[in-house]
């Protein structure tokens, strides 16, 4: 039998998901400039250094919460899965966009540290934006907009929701109805 320091990061259960859940909790209650390691670590009832073992600084838990931010986001990516044509992929894109919106609402700076974030290829990463990234892209191109242009226009729906997120309700309910309807015709041209 061991004789483990109760607060070690072993003895005390912290995962990586706990970590990021710890720290989208605080996010809420105090946004992202008041997020820190010893904040987590309170939040997680450990001593900070326990938290070092999984992550080594403030960047690295900020990448680590741009990855799975999505965890306590509702997003249904086994919907994008079921979708056979554009009209659904607007729609579900539509609904996803509003859910996102109130989420990141809800996250004070999320929207911006998800923006710094924004790598190339980020479908290919772990976590679960990479996963709702991957269902996004894969519907299109199931629907037959080529990978390519299928990424291309992932990526310009993605960061404008990103950029009208701080628009008020009604402006962004508008202005996302008419920046999908460009896409919409965008994507009809590109299957025709």
């Amino acid at each position: 039998m061991s004789n483990r320091d109760p607060s070690s990061h072993a003895a005390a259960g912290i995962t990586v998901p706990a970590i990021a859940d710890a720290a989208l909790t605080v996010i809420r209650a105090a946004g992202v400039d008041g997020l820190t390691m010893r904040v987590v670590a309170d939040r997680l009832q450990v001593r900070a250094p326990s938290l070092y073992h999984h992550v080594r600084n403030k960047s690295e838990l900020l990448d680590l919460v741009a990855r799975n931010a999505f965890d306590q986001f509702a997003a249904d990516t086994t919907a994008y899965g079921q979708l056979r044509t554009v009209d659904e992929w607007i729609e579900l894109t539509r609904s996803g966009s509003l859910e996102l919106r109130a989420f990141y609402a809800e996250h004070p700076g999320l929207a911006g540290l998800i923006q710094s974030k924004i790598t190339p290829d980020r479908d290919r990463g772990e976590g679960s934006r990479a996963e709702l990234v991957r269902a996004q892209i894969e519907a299109l191109v199931r629907i037959g907009v080529p990978e390519p242009d299928a990424r291309h226009i992932f990526e310009i729906t993605a960061r404008w929701s990103l950029a009208a997120v701080v628009a008020a309700d009604d402006v962004f309910a508008d202005g996302l109805d008419l920046f999908l309807y460009g896409v919409r015709a965008r994507l009809n041209a590109l299957i025709s």
